[in-house]
């Protein structure tokens, strides 16, 4: 994979949908897209904690959520690292993104063509990534990034179950070459990890 050339084309797409706030893909070092053992993916990027534009396919400090974790306002932040930690993986070995690369306020500054054709760039981006047959696991953060990763891995339903929290499920996938994928809500929202309750339900699930 060429990131240079990945920078020209989400460059050129920012401009063609009319978006201004930046991009990236992969919120660590490009490294982790052949060695992470973990996938942790979420939907696109929020706004940058120093309010600042950041245009990067990668991160090459280290793992984001560990670099910003004293500066971003986030609740995701916490929950990443926190979920990283439950399975035993340190941030740099976690291969971190997202599905949409651009950077909103909300999902839902995005009109519909605009999804579209993130998501397409994302599908072509994390094509060979997430089928990589030496990942241990795949975790999936909202709904939608889930909808795609188990699409775009053509994935397999096999167990649900009660998060824990109200009506909440979360569930177990597999992908064709045998990872195992854990889609949860939106960590924003539902700060499942330091929960005993669904930390529990991710054990059953999980088989931990």
């Amino acid at each position: 994979m060429i990131l240079s050339d990945w920078h020209d084309r989400l460059e050129q797409t920012e401009r063609e949908l009319g978006l201004d706030d930046g991009f990236r893909f992969v919120y660590g070092p490009a490294s982790t897209l052949e060695k992470g053992k973990m996938a942790f993916l979420s939907l696109n990027p929020g706004r940058a904690p120093s309010g600042t534009i950041a245009r990067q396919v990668a991160d090459s400090r280290g793992n984001s959520y560990e670099m910003e974790k004293s500066t971003t306002r986030s609740p995701l932040t916490d929950q990443a690292l926190r979920c990283f930690s439950f399975f035993g993986f340190k941030p740099q070995n976690v291969m971190t993104g997202v599905v949409c690369p651009f950077r909103t306020p909300s999902w839902s500054d995005l009109s519909n063509s605009q999804r579209r054709r993130a998501l397409a760039l994302g599908q072509e981006f994390w094509a060979a990534p997430l089928n990589r047959q030496d990942l241990d696991l795949i975790v999936c953060c909202s709904n939608e990034a889930a909808r795609c990763v188990t699409t775009w891995t053509s994935a397999k339903l096999e167990a649900e179950v009660s998060a824990g929290w109200g009506k909440i499920e979360i569930s177990r996938y597999r992908t064709q070459r045998g990872v195992p994928i854990l889609t949860l809500p939106h960590l924003s929202r539902f700060k499942l990890f330091g929960r005993p309750a669904s930390e529990a339900a991710i054990r059953v699930l999980m088989g931990l």
